[in-house]
């Protein structure tokens, strides 16, 4: 038999459920943040992320051209390139259409076309690391998004059954 002094009794078989089931709860909560993102909840297509990250990348890359004085002949041809009204602008990027304006300013080893080259290679630079923060701040938002119930109910059953199982495997009773 266990001898307690008086005023020890504090730890008692409801407190010691209590308790758990509040651990419990505040895991669950942190799990609603924790849990990786599933497919019936990402219901925007990334295409979408990728091409307004590129527009954006190339809106910029174009004001910042312009509000110089005078460009340099890849310079001129990036804007006009992106600017281009009567050609399909998904075809802007590709391989064939940026070696046929390479060719157009020089060839690859003049300067203008060493910069245009630099000028694309800064652009998908840009417009993937916006990409990634783009990525991040979205999933952030799905998880944020989420309804905390569940996760909340989830711990705190997962908790109360822990402390229940403590209480019921105890071996020192207070008799």
């Amino acid at each position: 038999m266990t001898v307690n002094k008086v005023g020890q009794n504090e730890n008692t078989h409801l407190s010691t459920i209590v308790k758990s089931t509040a651990l419990g709860t505040a895991a669950g909560y942190s799990l609603k943040y924790l849990w990786p993102v599933t497919k019936q909840e990402n219901d925007f297509n990334p295409r979408t992320v990728i091409n307004y990250c590129r527009k954006v990348t190339n809106k910029n890359c174009i004001s910042e051209f312009k509000s110089r004085k005078q460009m340099t002949p890849a310079q001129d041809m990036f804007v006009k390139m992106i600017e281009n009204e009567d050609k399909i602008k998904k075809d802007a990027f590709t391989f064939k259409n940026i070696t046929a304006k390479v060719k157009a300013l020089g060839g690859e080893d003049s300067s203008a076309g060493k910069e245009f080259r630099n000028i694309i290679r800064y652009v998908n630079e840009s417009s993937k690391n916006m990409t990634r923060k783009f990525a991040t701040a979205y999933h952030i938002m799905l998880k944020f998004k989420r309804p905390a119930v569940p996760f909340l109910v989830a711990g705190a059953g997962a908790g109360f059954l822990a402390g229940f199982a403590h209480n019921v495997m105890k071996d020192d009773f207070i008799a």
